[in-house]
């Protein structure tokens, strides 16, 4: 009966380096990191490979803020110092960034340390050839103007809230949360005691070093 040749020597382990990316705390708390590393684990399954280190946490990735992303040049150094690691996995293209310039970068950056950026959730995304390739900066342009959109939004739903006299921010010192939508209301405690030590104050009774002093107490 025929047998099948063994291996002499064991197959080189190849590496792989992960970054699971939120841009808010709403993203944080509903579980989009968690999700996002169950994703990624799959794809390093699918590849064969393992993935040595995962970045995790919530970092801002809009256009003209990743060049000197912290995340990301600890990956690069790490892909430098580590010829092993073939892979950089990301969930989704704009988990990674929201800028089709910084994407291009960057992809170029990894490429010259023998090391390819794939997307765990969009397979089709690479750059083997010209189609895959212009798929990929499609959805690099979704996810930018994606962003810009909803920065628009979010200035527009705000400036429509302060002229109907609605703060839109977390309350300052001294203010809670009020019954109604943008209200705030005075606390009962903190801002009792901040008014008294502001009016002392101001008063020249007490110093603010002194003021403080006494709030933190």
């Amino acid at each position: 009966m025929y047998q099948p040749e063994r291996k002499t020597k064991m197959s080189k382990k190849i590496y792989a380096i992960a970054n699971c990316r939120v841009s808010s705390v709403e993203q944080e708390e509903n579980n989009s990191l968690s999700c996002q590393a169950t994703s990624v684990s799959a794809a390093a399954e699918r590849l064969g490979v393992e993935i040595v280190r995962v970045w995790s946490g919530s970092v801002s990735s809009k256009a003209g803020t990743n060049v000197k992303r912290k995340d990301l040049e600890e990956m690069l150094e790490l892909c430098k110092q580590n010829k092993k690691i073939k892979y950089v996995i990301i969930d989704e293209i704009d988990r990674f960034m929201r800028s089709i310039l910084e994407i291009g970068y960057f992809l170029v950056l990894f490429k010259n340390q023998g090391v390819q950026v794939v997307f765990a959730s969009q397979p089709n995304l690479n750059t083997d050839n010209a189609a895959n390739t212009l798929m990929l900066m499609l959805e690099a342009y979704k996810a930018e103007g994606s962003n810009e959109e909803r920065i628009h939004k979010s200035i527009s739903g705000h400036t429509t809230a302060l002229n109907d006299g609605r703060y839109t921010f977390h309350p300052k010192a001294g203010y809670m949360k009020g019954t109604r939508t943008g209200i705030p209301e005075i606390h009962p405690v903190r801002g009792a005691a901040l008014r008294n030590v502001l009016v002392r104050i101001a008063e020249h009774i007490v110093t603010p070093t002194e003021g403080l002093i006494e709030l933190n107490k």
